[in-house]
């Protein structure tokens, strides 16, 4: 009995197999661990590559939404640019009529060439007609186009604003970049369009996706300020722009600066021909005739206009803005032929008009004959107007949208956990107290940190008695990622165009998250926001 338990003693073997369990142990432990945090870099990787595909999907909706408001105020141009001419031949038509055509009218009788004097009246007199045919449906019809556009800009407007506000309204961009990824509460504002009425549909200011949608809109004119509050109840400016198609005055400032804005950018596309005219003697729209026989100097002057003018309230009724368009002759004379000014001797003037009360043709002075023509005027369109204070710290009024996405990682999960967390090591904790004592600090024991505790879960994710950490764990699920889109407007090589809706120049970036738009939600989301910010006041960008 003594000397088996001497040799028992003794014996040496089997003590490698303790140490290789313990080692085993060890390797295991680390093994897990490697793979514990590179499963949560792969999902760290795929949470913000999902944030950042949807900042940039919804900054390339903002993009696209501008480029359209772009292309179809650019068509707008075009169609009030083809009612001018369609104005301008008609005033050259009532010229050729008045002028050339009465003449043709007694020339007709002369024997032998009176058949081709009696030709050319008939074919200005079926000119004249038809071109006032042509022009009375015309203007009508593209006046109707362009109501149309606008129209399709409201609707443009409209539909991105739903995409930014409402979650529904993003798409399947994060789901089909990560799976996984969850939309925090700041951003799950989940109110429809069609559930709710204008006057609460934008009534949770405290939501990402409501700043979104109002940074979106800020820049355009009749858009909401950045710095106001709220929306309103007309967010786009939609009521503010209709008033153009119903009674109002062009003393109103909101009104008269889409008269002169459309109406200059339109009188400034003009073709040649239409703007002032050109072409051979007696049949062109702007010619000059001189003669001078010693004594004195006889000038005969050919002069054409057509533009949209705008005029005052009190004129003749409030006609409003017009399309305007003349064929004038003047007839001058002065003493020898160079050496004193011109004296008018005769003035012919052949115009028309088209307007809301229905336009006329205006001939000899004063008088007004064939009304018609009507026209509605300038009708709605939208316009932009960029914000250029503090151009770095409002990154030039160029709207961007911040993302921010949770991930739950099991840090408030109650029942199965990822393959990877050894929840029970942390439980059982069995090496607890087998320490030196060097972390058992109050810091330490107050976080529910315990020497030689250890715990691969996500479930202490900020810290462990913390109130910011815990209500962090329940919003993101113990991960989060976010990020910013932008929309800015960038001719190639030159940066200093102002941004505006006519140049179809608008494009999507990333851009830093350091944005002052979504402040209040930055400060919550990274607590060293707040803290560095008198650090980066002035030069946020």
């Amino acid at each position: 009995m003594f000397r088996m338990m001497r040799r028992l003693r003794r014996d040496e073997r089997g003590q490698a197999m303790v140490l290789g369990v313990v080692v085993m142990l060890v390797l295991a432990v680390t093994i897990m661990t490697s793979v514990g945090i590179g499963q949560g870099v792969y999902e760290k990787i795929k949470l913000q590559d999902a944030a950042d595909a949807q900042a940039y999907s919804l900054a390339v909706k903002e993009a696209r939404a501008y480029n359209f408001l772009a292309y179809t105020n650019r068509a707008m141009i075009v169609h009030y640019s083809a009612m001018l001419t369609l104005m301008s031949y008609v005033s050259h038509a009532v010229y050729l009529d008045r002028t050339i055509g009465v003449a043709a009218k007694y020339l007709q009788y002369i024997p032998g060439i009176g058949a081709v004097f009696a030709a050319v009246s008939a074919a200005i007199k079926a000119w004249k007609v038809t071109v006032e045919t042509v022009t009375r449906l015309l203007i009508p019809v593209i006046t109707a186009l362009n109501i149309a556009l606008w129209l399709a800009q409201e609707a443009m407007l409209t539909g991105t604003l739903f995409d930014l506000y409402t979650t529904k309204g993003h798409g399947d961009v994060i789901s089909k970049t990560d799976p996984r990824a969850d939309v925090t509460e700041d951003m799950d504002s989940g109110q429809s369009f069609n559930n709710a009425s204008v006057s609460s549909l934008f009534g949770n200011p405290s939501d990402i996706n409501y700043s979104n949608a109002k940074n979106f809109l800020h820049v355009l004119d009749d858009g909401p300020f950045s710095s106001s509050p709220t929306m309103g109840v007309d967010p786009t400016g939609m009521l503010t722009r209709g008033k153009l198609v119903t009674g109002n005055k062009l003393s109103d400032p909101n009104m008269a600066k889409y008269r002169l804005l459309m109406g200059n950018l339109a009188n400034g596309v003009r073709r040649p021909w239409t703007a002032e005219g050109e072409g051979p003697i007696l049949i062109g729209r702007r010619w000059e005739f001189r003669l001078c026989v010693g004594i004195g100097e006889l000038r005969i002057r050919k002069t054409a206009d057509s533009q949209i003018k705008s005029f005052d309230e009190n004129f003749e009724n409030n006609r409003k803005d017009q399309l305007f368009a003349s064929d004038d002759i003047r007839i001058e004379v002065r003493p020898t032929c160079f050496l004193f000014g011109w004296s008018d001797v005769f003035r012919l003037r052949f115009r028309a008009a088209a307007d809301n009360r229905g336009g006329f043709h205006q001939e000899y002075g004063s008088n007004k004959t064939d009304d018609h023509h009507p026209w509605l005027g300038i009708t709605p369109f939208v316009t932009s107007d960029t914000s250029f204070v503090s151009p770095r710290q409002n990154h030039f009024g160029y709207p961007c949208n911040l993302i921010v996405l949770g991930k739950d990682m099991g840090a408030e999960r109650s029942g199965n956990k990822p393959v990877y967390e050894l929840e029970n090591l942390k439980n059982n904790a069995f090496m607890e107290g087998n320490g030196d004592g060097k972390y058992n600090t109050a810091e330490n024991n107050d976080e529910g940190i315990r020497e030689s505790y250890l715990d691969m879960t996500w479930e202490y994710v900020g810290g462990k008695q913390d109130g910011y950490a815990a209500d962090f764990r329940q919003r993101t699920g113990g991960m989060m990622a976010m990020a910013v889109g932008r929309a800015i407007y960038h001719r190639p090589n030159a940066w200093k165009e102002e941004p505006n809706f006519f140049n179809p120049l608008w494009t999507a970036r990333l851009a830093p998250v350091q944005t002052h738009w979504d402040a209040d939600h930055l400060k919550w989301l990274v607590p060293a926001w707040e803290d560095s910010e008198w650090l980066i006041q002035g030069i946020n960008y």
